[in-house]
């Protein structure tokens, strides 16, 4: 585990942050370990034992291994956290997996020997678990990484986000030919459209599934970039602003304006809150600039406080922070990490996890909320930039993170009223970009709104920029 740590004048979020800190590493396994296979509800053993690959748990407790969907959300705070071994494993075995055999789909989870696909969702090579937001976030979450790291080792990841973006992608475009992804309108076995695994219809497209693609779009074009491939790049960006349009006139445009989240088998449209299916949409930019957003985000932060039409699950709630810090709501977003944090100790609704608290998403998530989302530290490691958009909720007025993993050395970043600092632990001069109103998202790579100031930071140089 890495030495990031926080100093706040808020003790609530100190504690939060140690809490989530402590937590998240219980979860952490390094190569060497020696654990059982196949572990479930399902299967209750005996159980052969095989050696662990670095990684850490990525779904239920009471499972032996890693699920897709977890990894992606959960690997912005193991990075920042030290595990970045980790995150290059499960993401390298993962992708291993997306092979002609499986249709293009990496498989939903596997054991931490970081190879067998874990037997309670996988049946056979036709038959496994497979929903169409997670490969889309698994392209997302490869540009990601490198703009953490700069390790150009992914950008060897090509033929994937180039396969999932086209083969795969028209493989999936068949029954609604219209450049979204589909879903097979059946069980989770047979490729579902949507995240959300107890849906109110038969999704044939659903909202998350083309927030995820329409955002991969975007990603890929900024790795297509990092290996030199402008006119491949020209072209994502293209296809994501011609995706961005579709979905805004078009996709998700119900009766007197009503926001459609996704179309059925039967060709028609779904405006029911549909949980990620809705929060989805702005949480991965597909309606930056539309008036209907303002409402959208006022229904959603409603309906997850609702006991009916909230998520039952714990683990669905932690995106709720990240699409307020998204839209820079840091009030919102605060509100719902104290929320969370404050049910960490109730049942999970799975009585085989345990409490909310020991589900990962929980800690992993909390860790990059607070760094990565109030702090606003956005990386390219590759190119010596750091990117700050802080945005701290009403109540706390001093927020600084030291020895945050940047590259192949650390920085320290903090705000302090209408201070902020960033000091360079690395051996290269930063570029250090200041940003001023709202924030675009995690990790985005079409940053909007004016710069306040561009500094030089250079290697064990601390710079202050004072508001004015």
């Amino acid at each position: 585990m890495s030495g990031v740590r926080i100093e706040s004048d808020s003790a609530e979020l100190t504690e939060i942050f140690e809490w989530a800190k402590l937590t998240a590493a219980e979860s952490v396994y390094d190569d060497g370990a020696t654990g059982p296979l196949d572990v479930s509800e399902a299967h209750p053993g005996p159980y052969r034992q095989v050696p662990y690959r670095a990684s850490y748990r990525a779904g239920y407790a009471h499972r032996s291994g890693y699920y897709q969907r977890d990894f992606v959300h959960q690997a912005v705070g193991a990075q920042l956290l030290g595990w970045a071994r980790q995150n290059e494993d499960m993401l390298k075995s993962l992708l291993a997996t997306a092979t002609a055999e499986h249709g293009g789909w990496p498989v939903w989870a596997l054991n931490f020997d970081g190879e067998t696909p874990l037997a309670i969702d996988y049946r056979s090579p036709q038959e496994f678990v497979r929903e169409v937001p997670a490969i889309f976030e698994m392209v997302e979450l490869v540009h990601v990484l490198y703009r953490w790291t700069g390790d150009t080792l992914l950008l060897e990841h090509r033929d994937f986000w180039r396969n999932t973006l086209g083969g795969f992608l028209a493989d999936h475009d068949t029954q609604r030919p219209n450049g979204v992804a589909e879903g097979s309108g059946l069980g989770i076995f047979q490729g579902a459209a949507s995240y959300n695994e107890h849906p109110t219809a038969h999704f044939r497209e659903a909202g998350d599934a083309f927030g995820a693609q329409y955002a991969a779009t975007l990603h890929a074009a900024a790795l297509e970039l990092a290996c030199g491939e402008p006119e491949a790049a020209a072209l994502f960006e293209r296809t994501g602003q011609e995706l961005a349009a579709y979905f805004r006139d078009t996709w998700s445009r119900g009766k007197a304006d009503v926001v459609v989240n996704g179309w059925t088998v039967d060709g028609e449209p779904v405006t029911e809150w549909g949980r990620e299916t809705t929060f989805f949409m702005p949480m991965k930019g597909l309606l930056a600039g539309d008036p209907r957003s303002e409402q959208l985000l006022a229904d959603i932060d409603r309906l997850c406080a609702d006991p009916v039409g909230a998520p039952a699950n714990i683990e669905a709630l932690t995106y709720v922070p990240d699409l307020f810090l998204r839209h820079g709501d840091a009030n919102t977003a605060w509100r719902w990490i104290r929320h969370i944090y404050a049910r960490r100790n109730d049942p999970h609704v799975v009585p085989q996890q345990g409490l909310n608290g020991s589900y990962p998403e929980v800690s992993f998530t909390l860790v990059a909320q607070i760094i990565s989302g109030l702090l606003g530290v956005q990386p390219n490691a590759a190119g010596n930039v750091v990117t700050t958009r802080t945005s701290l909720p009403h109540g706390v007025e001093r927020l600084e993170a030291f020895d945050i993993p940047f590259g192949a050395g650390t920085i320290d970043v903090g705000v302090s009223g209408g201070t902020q600092w960033l000091y360079n632990g690395t051996g290269s001069p930063l570029e250090w970009r200041v940003f001023a109103g709202p924030r675009t998202g995690f990790q985005d790579p079409h940053l909007i709104g004016p710069v306040t100031a561009t500094l030089t930071v250079g290697p064990g140089e601390r710079r202050t920029l004072t508001a004015k």
